[in-house]
C-alpha cells in the first residue's frame, strides 16, 4: 500500500494520464492517498533567451498548466486527495526533487520503448528508476 504517490506529467500526452491515475490508486489499495501530480517546464533548462524572454508569458504557462492539472482527474475515490505542483528545470532531477521533498512513497510514470538515442543520452525514466529515494512503477506508452 503506498499513501504519497508521485505522477510526473507530460501534458502534451494528457490521454496518459487517466492510466497513471487508475495505478496509483491501485497502488494505494483502497486506503487513504495523495496524488500529487508534477509538471515540469524545461523551457528555461538552457537559459539561452532568459534576458530577453517576457516573465508574463512564463507566468501565464504556469498558470495555464496548473489549471490543466486540476481539470484532469475528476473520478478518483473520495479518500484521494490530488495536488498539484509546477516546476522549472530539467524533468529527472525535478522529479527526484520534488519526490524526496514531499517523501513520496512511489513515482507512477511512463516510459517510451527504448530506441537508439536512449542508448546514447538515457531516459528521465531512466534517470529516476536509477536515483530514486523510493519505489518507481513504469508503465510503458505504445508508442
Amino acid at each position: 500500500m503506498y499513501s504519497n504517490i508521485l505522477i510526473p506529467l507530460d501534458l502534451s500526452h494528457k490521454e496518459q494520464v487517466i492510466e497513471l491515475a487508475k495505478i496509483a490508486t491501485a497502488l494505494a489499495a483502497g486506503h487513504p492517498a495523495e496524488i500529487n501530480l508534477l509538471y515540469v517546464d524545461q523551457s528555461f533548462v538552457h537559459r539561452a533567451g532568459d534576458p530577453q524572454f517576457d516573465k508574463t508569458i512564463h507566468e501565464g504557462h504556469r498558470k495555464e498548466a496548473l489549471k490543466e492539472m486540476e481539470d484532469l482527474l475528476s473520478n478518483l475515490p473520495e479518500n484521494t486527495q490530488v495536488n498539484t505542483i509546477y516546476r522549472d528545470g530539467t524533468a529527472h532531477d525535478q522529479i527526484l526533487e520534488t519526490a524526496e521533498q514531499l517523501g513520496s512513497d512511489v513515482i507512477v510514470m511512463m516510459a517510451r520503448k527504448p530506441g537508439i538515442s536512449s542508448y546514447f543520452i538515457g531516459s528521465n525514466a531512466e534517470r529516476v528508476v536509477r536515483h530514486a529515494p523510493c519505489s518507481v512503477f513504469i508503465v510503458r506508452s505504445a508508442e
